[in-house]
């Protein structure tokens, strides 16, 4: 009860975990699919996308509480939180069908429709960037939380999620090669290592940068990452076991290393969601909100008691 509305839980950070996974995977095979070929990607990988943000959408039903009336996250046009919610619901519908035309079987009469599986593939590619950076957008607009404000965190959330989303379809390949492109398969990890490489650079900046170059309380904030209580978890975690360690396995070419590696990236993504919903405790108060919530009762006094046992 002290903490309520006050920050969020590691459901929150599971539901941007497998929501910009998910995200990641599509705009991927979407990408793959309109440049490089149909039937590269593996059936698995793409049935997983959707999947996955699927299961960002339970967690997130969890966290906000009220299950049953979750449908009125779709009812306030104005909310970014309504517009989310529209969005990620058609880019898994899009998913799924895209995944579709993958089944070998007669009864998926559609599978040899090149155009709306190029048009789906499309889709795709745009509510999954959308689907993979929103999270992002979600906290950098909460100005009263030093370290999330700002667009920076957009593009950390937009790449990690594309990271996640490169390692969870390398990984589909070894476990489903079929139909997926031995040139595909072969390009995935340079990728994957490249974009790791591009997030430990965007991580230290971003690190910097609320350190040196803003307010006392993003500084206060980014120094937790550092030398506080957020500091095992971003250096041992994140840095060294979920991008590190990872960049340099995937590079080597055998798929016991490649498929752990794969796996150790998921760690660092994961990883990294819970230590940033985590540093959403650190937030700006507004003037005498302090001294208010320091008057309000905690559910546990004796006239609260007293009230509840006479009814």
């Amino acid at each position: 009860m002290k903490t309520k509305h006050q920050g969020w839980g590691w459901m929150l950070a599971v539901d941007f975990f497998f929501a910009g996974m998910g995200g990641g995977m599509l705009v991927i095979a979407g990408i793959i699919e309109l440049f490089i070929g149909g039937g590269n990607t593996s059936l698995l990988g793409n049935i997983l996308g959707p999947l996955f943000m699927c299961v960002g959408c339970g967690f997130l039903v969890l966290e906000l509480g009220r299950p049953l009336q979750a449908w009125r996250v779709f009812m306030n046009p104005k909310a970014i939180l309504t517009i989310g919610a529209w969005i990620m619901s058609i880019a898994i519908v899009s998913g799924f069908i895209y995944a579709s035309f993958g089944i070998a079987s007669d009864a998926i009469f559609w599978k040899d429709w090149t155009f709306f599986r190029q048009f789906f593939a499309l889709v795709n590619i745009v509510t999954g960037l959308v689907v993979a950076t929103y999270p992002g957008v979600l906290l950098g607009r909460h100005k009263g939380r030093p370290f999330w404000v700002g667009p920076g965190i957009m593009a950390l959330f937009l790449l990690s999620s594309m990271v996640t989303g490169a390692a969870a379809h390398l990984f589909s390949g070894f476990l489903v090669s079929a139909p997926v492109s031995q040139e595909v398969l072969n390009n995935l990890p340079g990728l994957v290592a490249a974009m790791l490489f591009l997030q430990v650079v965007l991580w230290c900046g971003y690190i910097w940068i609320k350190l040196t170059g803003t307010t006392e309380a993003e500084a206060a904030s980014a120094k937790r990452w550092l030398n506080g209580d957020l500091a095992d978890g971003f250096k041992f975690l994140f840095l060294l076991m979920g991008t590190v360690l990872p960049l340099v396995m995937v590079l080597i070419p055998t798929i016991l290393t490649q498929g752990i590696g794969s796996l150790l990236v998921l760690l660092g993504g994961v990883s990294m969601r819970m230590l940033v919903v985590r540093s959403g405790e650190d937030r700006t108060w507004l003037p005498g909100e302090q001294k208010y919530r320091a008057r309000l009762p905690l559910g546990c006094e004796d006239f609260m008691k007293k009230v509840w046992d006479n009814k």
